[in-house]
This record gives structure tokens, C-alpha cells and sequence, in this order.
């Protein structure tokens, strides 16, 4: 399940790669760590809080269409006000959304577990046959993380010794959908931010693969041109000096401090 602390904020990462998303306050329970944190400690933000920055119409748009279909499906209850049926069915379609995040998270659990060794699950066989069809013989490294120089980190789904980037998403209703038609100019984005945390600067190949959230061994694999590769690069670059802008924090800076002071 989902963690309560992570799910609204920010992933961080310590400058030696090692996760950061919460701590634990002063009354001595868990709580989000925030920018004032990362300042403070030198923390540098994930790469998807970087491309978080950005607006995603796709997002807005099934946001959109939740709070429709809650809309239609429900019924204002007599002596309720349109602003309070408004409210519900805003609050209706955020538990949509939440429980297809936990579903999401869920699946990202079994397939994990499947490339550690630990269980053997319908969408890790199914990615597993993808990938062993496509890359025979890599060896496969799962949910290892990083801090890059330019101030930014992550943990990335899968990646081979060779170079190839791996991201896992779900989705709804995948039968007959054509992978090309599933991916946005973000999800390139993330995996050449990835490529160049690890220290590839040419990738041999990223991939994006989408697991339908109820038919869990039914997958649907975009293979990213290479040519891509640098522009998708040079607009997580810009769009991380944006957020360093926006934010007033750049991390990048409290790395070469530390090599400069050692």
C-alpha cells in the first residue's frame, strides 16, 4: 500500500543516492520531508518532482474525466445544495484516483519482488518474457537509486549493466492499445534523466511498459527511438533549472561544496 507521507509530496534523495522521503519530527513520529528539510541536509528532489514541475494535460484530463463520471454517476441528495453535491463528487472522484494509485503501487510491489528474487507474479512473468525476447541475456538491476551531480536523484524501476532503462506504469484497459499512443514526452524524459544519474550519456535503450491494473499479465511495451534521447534530455535539464529557480534551492551547489571542503 501506498505510503500516507509520500503519496502528496516530494521524493528526496541524500547525496549519497539513499532515499529520503520522510523523517521523523521533533514529537518523534513520521512526517513528509519537506523543501526546508532539503535545504537544511543537502537533499536533492526525484527526478519525477522535477518533471512534476510541468503541467501534464493527460493527467488533467483523466482528472477531468473522474470528476465527470462522478458526477453522472451520483445523485444529488434532496436539500443539497449544488456547491455541497459539487464538493462530493470532487471527494468521490479523489478515491478513484487514490485507489488507482494504491493499485498501482501494489502491482510495482509484484514486480519488484519478482526481480529480487522474492515472488514470482503474473506482471513480473510477463515483463520478465518481454525482456528476456527482446534483451536475452542481460543481467537486470531493480529499484536501485542514485544522486546525480547536477542535483537531482531517483530510483529507478529496472536497468541492465548494458544501459537499458526500464519504467513500469499501469493503466486501465490496455487490450488492443497501441504502446506508442500511451506515452508522453515526460516518460521519455524520466528515463534519460535516469540514464545520465547512473553515468550513461547514450543509453543502449529506454523503455516504457504498461501493466493493465485488473488483467496484470496483460503488458503493453514502447520501445523509445534513440534519437529522442537528447531532446528528452535537454528538456529535463531545463525544466530542472526551472524548479532550482522556482525553488531557490540548488543542490548541485551543496555537492561541490562538500568536494571542495574534503
Amino acid at each position: 500500500m501506498a505510503s500516507k507521507f509520500t503519496a502528496e509530496s516530494g521524493h528526496w534523495y541524500a547525496q549519497d543516492g539513499e532515499p529520503m522521503y520522510t523523517l521523523i519530527g521533533a514529537n518523534g513520529k513520521e512526517r513528509n520531508t519537506t523543501l526546508r528539510d532539503a535545504r537544511k541536509e543537502g537533499y536533492v528532489p526525484s527526478v519525477t518532482t522535477i518533471i512534476g514541475i510541468a503541467a501534464k494535460p493527460s493527467l488533467e484530463n483523466w482528472k477531468i474525466d473522474q470528476a465527470l463520471n462522478s458526477a453522472l454517476t451520483l445523485q444529488q441528495a434532496p436539500g443539497e445544495t449544488i456547491e455541497q453535491f459539487t464538493y462530493r463528487c470532487k471527494q468521490d472522484s479523489k478515491q478513484i484516483g487514490k485507489k488507482a494509485a494504491e493499485r498501482g503501487t501494489a502491482i510495482h510491489a509484484m514486480i519488484e519482488q519478482g526481480f529480487l528474487g522474492e515472488s514470482d507474479t503474473k506482471p513480473y512473468r510477463a515483463i520478465k518474457e518481454y525482456l528476456d525476447e527482446h534483451f536475452p541475456g542481460e543481467e537486470w538491476i531493480a529499484e536501485d537509486s542514485f544522486c546525480a551531480p547536477k542535483g537531482y536523484g531517483g530510483k529507478i524501476d529496472l536497468y541492465s549493466k548494458s544501459g537499458i532503462f526500464v519504467d513500469f506504469k499501469t493503466k486501465d484497459g490496455l487490450e488492443g492499445k497501441d504502446p506508442s499512443r500511451l506515452v508522453y514526452d515526460e516518460h521519455g524524459m524520466q528515463l534519460s534523466a535516469y540514464a545520465e544519474g547512473c553515468g550513461f550519456s547514450e543509453p543502449t535503450d529506454r523503455v516504457s511498459i504498461f501493466v493493465d491494473r485488473e488483467k496484470t499479465d496483460l503488458i503493453a511495451a514502447h520501445l523509445w527511438d534513440k534519437d529522442t534521447h537528447h531532446r528528452h534530455l535537454a528538456m529535463f535539464h531545463n525544466l530542472l533549472e526551472y524548479w532550482k529557480l522556482v525553488k531557490k534551492y540548488d543542490p548541485s551547489t551543496v555537492n561541490n561544496e562538500e568536494k571542495s571542503d574534503g
